[in-house]
């Protein structure tokens, strides 16, 4: 579910990845379709007890501190250690990363010194359906065709939607467009021209749900002499109880969908050999 630029030659790394552990894949996709069957793989539950295990950085850090979606899909009880391996390269969907030389987002690592800014925006402007759309499609252009791709999208989709959704539903204790997220970085590019790199769907949900990485994030910033701009009020009228409920049912159907093209593939890689896990041989 999502935003952003394409990360130029991630597909072809990915593909090249996974080509090498397609059978592993495929076996995690059977493994995962056979606890769907029994119960226990139906929900993102485990994407919330990942969160609640990710450790806090020091504010200021010093010491590197990253997570991703990537990172994510690869904590699921269901994934082999090899299989996490050919996953790697998808660290760059959704990645957040600093410490004591640098900060960036998506796989861009950008040194303190040629940062001019930090640019604060309110978390729930960018959770929206559309945005959610884009980025599904983007996860899924981003995965060469190959066994245990639908699987894996799966994957993905349901830890994107549970740390979307858990960001969104702390709106009940605090109005979630009340909350503000250093969400985009303006730098010193080429020949001292200034870009900016806006974090995306995912990296913006997790500084929201994760407000200690949040803390520490604003205050390696201003430890580097990094200015944090506060984020602009948001617009008047805006219906936070309404855009949870529209996320959650889109983000529902998307999974259901997703679940019956997953199972579709479990069936038919039922009758396919299998490849012994040489960590076991």
């Amino acid at each position: 579910m999502g935003i952003f630029d394409r990360a130029r030659s991630l597909g072809d790394s990915v593909g090249t990845a996974a080509t090498a552990f397609g059978s592993n894949i495929a076996q995690a996709v059977q493994r995962g379709a056979d606890a769907g069957r029994a119960g226990t793989n139906a929900s993102g539950d485990w994407v919330l007890s990942v969160l609640r295990s990710l450790p806090a950085p020091a504010a200021p850090t010093h010491e590197q501190w990253e997570f991703s979606l990537g990172a994510l899909i690869c904590r699921h009880p269901r994934v082999p250690a090899i299989t996490a391996k050919a996953l790697r390269p998808l660290d760059g969907i959704g990645a957040l990363r600093f410490g004591p030389e640098s900060v960036g987002f998506d796989g861009e690592d950008i040194p303190w010194s040629k940062v001019v800014n930090l640019q604060m925006h309110d978390a729930f402007s960018a959770m929206t359906t559309e945005a959610l759309d884009a980025e599904i499609d983007r996860i899924r252009d981003l995965l060469p065709p190959l066994p245990g791709r639908k699987w894996v999208v799966t994957k993905v989709v349901e830890g994107l939607a549970s740390v979307m959704l858990a960001a969104l539903e702390q709106a009940a204790e605090q109005r979630l467009e009340t909350v503000a997220v250093a969400c985009e970085i303006t730098y010193r590019g080429a020949f001292g021209l200034q870009k900016t790199l806006r974090a995306n769907m995912f990296t913006t949900a997790l500084l929201a749900q994760q407000a200690e990485v949040m803390h520490s994030l604003v205050l390696t910033a201003q430890a580097h002499g990094v200015p944090v701009l506060p984020a602009e009020a948001p617009p008047q009228g805006t219906r936070t109880a309404e855009r949870v409920r529209a996320l959650r049912d889109r983000t529902d159907a998307v999974a259901a969908q997703l679940r019956a093209e997953q199972d579709t593939d479990a069936h038919a890689l039922e009758s396919a050999p299998q490849v012994p896990d040489r960590r076991t041989g």
